[in-house]
Protein backbone atom coordinates (compact mmCIF):
# COMPACT_ATOMS: atom_id res chain seq x y z
CA UNK A 1 0.00 0.00 0.00
CA UNK A 2 2.71 2.47 1.02
CA UNK A 3 5.55 1.02 -1.03
CA UNK A 4 6.64 4.38 -2.48
CA UNK A 5 6.82 6.38 0.76
CA UNK A 6 10.32 7.41 1.72
CA UNK A 7 11.77 7.34 5.21
CA UNK A 8 11.25 11.10 5.42
CA UNK A 9 7.59 10.68 4.52
CA UNK A 10 7.16 8.03 7.20
CA UNK A 11 8.88 10.33 9.72
CA UNK A 12 6.51 13.18 8.92
CA UNK A 13 3.47 10.89 9.13
CA UNK A 14 4.67 9.76 12.57
CA UNK A 15 5.27 13.34 13.65
CA UNK A 16 1.76 14.32 12.54
CA UNK A 17 0.29 11.38 14.42
CA UNK A 18 2.21 12.42 17.53
CA UNK A 19 0.97 15.99 17.28
CA UNK A 20 -2.60 14.72 16.86
CA UNK A 21 -2.29 12.56 19.98
CA UNK A 22 -0.89 15.49 21.99
CA UNK A 23 -3.77 17.68 20.82
CA UNK A 24 -6.30 15.00 21.80
CA UNK A 25 -4.72 14.52 25.23
CA UNK A 26 -5.15 18.22 25.98
CA UNK A 27 -8.90 17.84 25.53
CA UNK A 28 -10.78 17.83 28.84
CA UNK A 29 -13.21 15.22 27.51
CA UNK A 30 -10.41 12.82 26.63
CA UNK A 31 -8.71 13.44 29.98
CA UNK A 32 -11.93 12.67 31.84
CA UNK A 33 -12.42 9.53 29.76
CA UNK A 34 -8.87 8.37 30.47
CA UNK A 35 -9.35 9.04 34.17
CA UNK A 36 -12.51 6.92 34.20
CA UNK A 37 -10.75 4.08 32.37
CA UNK A 38 -7.81 4.17 34.79
CA UNK A 39 -10.16 4.28 37.77
CA UNK A 40 -12.11 1.29 36.48
CA UNK A 41 -8.86 -0.59 35.90
CA UNK A 42 -7.68 0.09 39.44
CA UNK A 43 -11.04 -1.03 40.85
CA UNK A 44 -10.86 -4.22 38.79
CA UNK A 45 -7.31 -4.84 40.05
CA UNK A 46 -8.41 -4.36 43.67
CA UNK A 47 -11.36 -6.73 43.23
CA UNK A 48 -9.13 -9.34 41.59
CA UNK A 49 -6.62 -9.10 44.44
CA UNK A 50 -9.40 -9.55 47.00
CA UNK A 51 -10.69 -12.58 45.09
CA UNK A 52 -7.24 -14.15 44.92
CA UNK A 53 -6.73 -13.54 48.63
CA UNK A 54 -10.06 -15.23 49.41
CA UNK A 55 -9.17 -18.24 47.26
CA UNK A 56 -5.76 -18.44 48.95
CA UNK A 57 -7.31 -18.34 52.43
CA UNK A 58 -9.85 -21.01 51.49
CA UNK A 59 -7.08 -23.25 50.13
CA UNK A 60 -5.07 -22.80 53.32
CA UNK A 61 -8.13 -23.67 55.40
CA UNK A 62 -8.76 -26.82 53.37
CA UNK A 63 -5.11 -27.85 53.69
CA UNK A 64 -5.25 -27.36 57.46
CA UNK A 65 -8.47 -29.40 57.68
CA UNK A 66 -6.83 -32.16 55.66
CA UNK A 67 -3.87 -32.18 58.07
CA UNK A 68 -6.23 -32.41 61.04
CA UNK A 69 -8.12 -35.34 59.46
CA UNK A 70 -4.92 -37.27 58.81
CA UNK A 71 -3.84 -36.81 62.41
CA UNK A 72 -7.17 -38.11 63.71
Amino acid sequence: MFTNISKTGVFFLGALAGIAVIALMRSKTVQKGCAKIISAGQQLRDEAQAFVETVKENAQDMAEEAKQETKA
